[in-house]
């Protein structure tokens, strides 16, 4: 999964009181669409478990997660979430989720030495750095680009960083090549005089306002740099103001088939949320679906439906 760029999060069993089939340092994987890959515990704390990767897998942050029969008595400490546990075998769980997020891709296109100081720099910052340079671009003519958006796209990962750094030869061009996908920044390393003139080249050509208003031009925080390196950490310190603040730019067409891939809803015994496209654990109610994260959810719902009918989506 490293390999492939694929988020994960990795769930290890820390503490355990009895009755329960959790064992201590027993692991498992969850993978960014809910799949589990060992076992930490019965079906009863799996759906929580899935439900707790998948947010740490979304913010980046490590965390504790105690499930225990009585809540109430818990301690109270910071990172840790405590979870009421639903099985009747009444037991309490601790587990540590450590989420393995792939480096962010930086992707630097042209040839300057602004683009060569980027990438020298980003180095250390943790980013896996990746350039496009089109050799034989003399100019922004568009004979000589053949291939540029193919080779753009081709190094890109959904959430990447993009600086483009042709100084002039092919910086439209490398924008359009970037308007339809799943971004994290944009920025384009320009003066402030020419940029107005590159807007509003890309409006005429159809770039959104949206994507516009999201490209950073120029690149880089204000901060009175002037030779090339210092350029450079600007961009960076900008690029890590993105990354911290979680700012994105998706098109709305991601947007909408993102949306599609999960109907949370409300367990009502447990209140946890439950994705009603992928739990096993439904019932309908006075023609209304309710979904559960175990069997013995929906058992103590099916006993009495009328005093738990207030499922509610997220």
């Amino acid at each position: 999964m490293e390999e492939a760029r694929e988020p994960f999060a990795v769930v290890t069993v820390v503490r355990t009181v009895k009755p329960t089939s959790a064992i201590v340092g027993a692991k498992a994987l969850i993978t960014s669409t809910g799949e589990m890959i060992g076992f930490v515990g019965g079906q009863c704390i799996q759906t929580l478990v899935v439900s707790q990767a998948l947010k740490c897998i979304e913010n980046g942050a490590s965390h504790l997660v105690l499930i225990t029969s009585d809540p109430s008595q818990s301690r109270t400490t910071d990172g840790l979430t405590v979870l009421p546990m639903t099985c009747h075998s009444e037991g309490t769980v601790e587990l540590f989720i450590e989420p393995k997020l792939p480096a962010p891709v930086l992707l630097v296109i042209g040839h300057s030495p602004i683009a060569d100081n980027l990438q020298k720099l980003a180095a250390h910052l943790n980013f896996q750095v990746r350039s496009v340079v089109m050799e034989q671009a003399a100019s922004a003519d568009a004979s000589n680009l053949s291939g540029l958006t193919e080779t753009i796209q081709a190094q890109l990962s959904p959430g990447a960083y993009v600086v483009v750094a042709s100084m002039g030869l092919y910086d439209t061009e490398s924008i359009l090549a970037l308007q339809g996908c799943e971004l994290s920044y944009v920025g384009l390393v320009t003066s402030p005089k020419r940029r107005e003139a590159v807007l509003a080249d890309l409006k005429i050509r159809g770039v959104s306002e949206e994507f516009c208003s999201f490209l950073s031009a120029p690149a880089g925080l204000d901060l009175g740099a002037v030779d090339p390196a210092e350029i450079a950490v600007t961009i960076l310190a900008e690029i890590i103001e993105y990354r911290r603040k979680k700012r994105t730019f998706a098109p709305l067409t991601l947007q909408v088939t993102e949306n599609k891939t999960r109907r949370e809803v409300i367990d009502p015994i447990c209140h946890m949320v439950v994705d009603l496209n992928t739990t096993l654990h439904k019932a309908e109610y006075q023609g209304k679906e309710y979904g559960f994260c175990c069997p013995h959810c929906r058992q103590e719902f099916l006993k009495n439906p009328e005093k738990y009918a207030h499922t509610v989506e997220v």
